[in-house]
């Protein structure tokens, strides 16, 4: 019957002899087009498709929540798959009738949640049924049949809590989800099985600003057309909570302005995790271009960097957050301050 059947559905088909990447970029433009508000993407590559990374960051700018198989290449090496490992997508594993992970099923830090993925009934083309009895239905197995199961269950809570920002909702159904295995994340089920009537009562964590902000591309307005707005102009006090996930949303940028022969404080008190603090120059092109500050303690102390305009002229700053490297946890959350000394 499947998890939703009154949702209202779109195809957008893609080759099926030769899926390439322009052609996945080319179908996610055409889901963001078609105001979709769910994606779901059974199909995956062992390559990066920097073009279908684009694609679908703009996706999530527009508000949509993008779905992934996890990939059935356990057995083949367990390459990490794209889309799924991508920031900002929803990854989906497989797991079977006695709650265990799927032995095909793909294993990794990027894997949010699991749904059912072994003997899924599903509809084929009539020629194609090959189960003994041509009636267009078959069992079949992969993390394919997994991943629409979450697609519907994003969508039903994006409809019945209309009041929570698209990140909130993507939260609430993986936080959600059932714990497998062993006690909390784990890597071949994520947080667990999928469970809609707990995503539907989950209270989520707060909404995460401006994203995607996962690099200055995304900030500047290269990618996207128009800058995003700067979040401190040289006055005042601005604070706010965000997260960030190595995997999901791997760091947050954030555009500041600084006055001439004036200096700006950035201080990010962990709320959990470990988080890094960075500053950069306004001509910085990526997070891997030259840093001018960085603060990385350990524990629970506040980070702190100063950024100083020796010049004439007002001067475009960027406050990064990530996680550290070798933290107990892949994400952090932190609530940032953006003040004047």
């Amino acid at each position: 019957m499947g998890v939703w059947p009154g949702a209202r559905a779109l195809n957008i088909p893609l080759p099926s002899n030769a899926l390439t990447c322009s052609a996945s970029a080319k179908g996610v433009g055409q889901a963001i087009a078609s105001g979709a508000a769910v994606i779901n993407m059974s199909y995956g590559s062992a390559s990066l498709c920097r073009a279908e990374y684009n694609a679908l960051q703009r996706a999530v700018s527009r508000g949509i929540i993008p779905v992934a198989a996890a990939g059935n290449e356990f057995a083949s090496g367990n390459p990490p798959e794209f889309p799924a490992s991508l920031p900002h997508v929803l990854t989906v594993a497989a797991i079977n009738a006695s709650l265990s992970a799927s032995s095909f099923s793909n294993a990794n830090s990027a894997v949010d949640l699991s749904a059912p993925g072994e003997n899924i009934m599903t509809a084929v083309p009539v020629g194609l049924d090959e189960d003994g009895n041509p009636d267009g239905y078959m069992a079949l197995d992969g993390t394919s049949f997994s991943a629409p199961m979450v697609a519907a269950a994003v969508a039903w809570v994006r409809a019945a809590r209309p009041d929570l920002q698209p990140d909130q909702v993507a939260q609430a159904v993986r936080l959600s989800a059932r714990d497998l295995g062993k006690k909390g994340f784990d890597v071949q089920t994520g947080f667990g099985l999928l469970d809609v009537g707990a995503a539907l009562m989950r209270e989520p964590p707060p909404a995460d600003p401006l994203e995607p902000n996962d690099d200055m591309t995304f900030v500047n307005g290269r990618s996207f057309g128009t800058p995003s707005p700067v979040v401190f102009a040289g006055s005042g006090r601005t604070r706010f909570l965000a997260l960030v996930d190595a995997y999901e949303d791997p760091v947050d940028v954030y555009r500041v302005k600084v006055r001439p022969h004036k200096r700006l404080l950035a201080i990010a008190k962990p709320a959990f995790g470990n988080p890094v603090l960075l500053g950069y120059r306004g001509n910085a092109r990526s997070v891997n271009s030259q840093r001018v500050a960085i603060s990385r303690h350990s524990g629970g102390h506040a980070e702190r960097i100063t950024l100083r305009n020796r010049g004439r002229r007002v001067k475009t700053f960027y406050v990064v957050l990530g996680v550290q490297r070798g933290a107990k946890t892949l994400d952090a959350g932190y609530a940032l301050t953006l003040r004047r000394p």
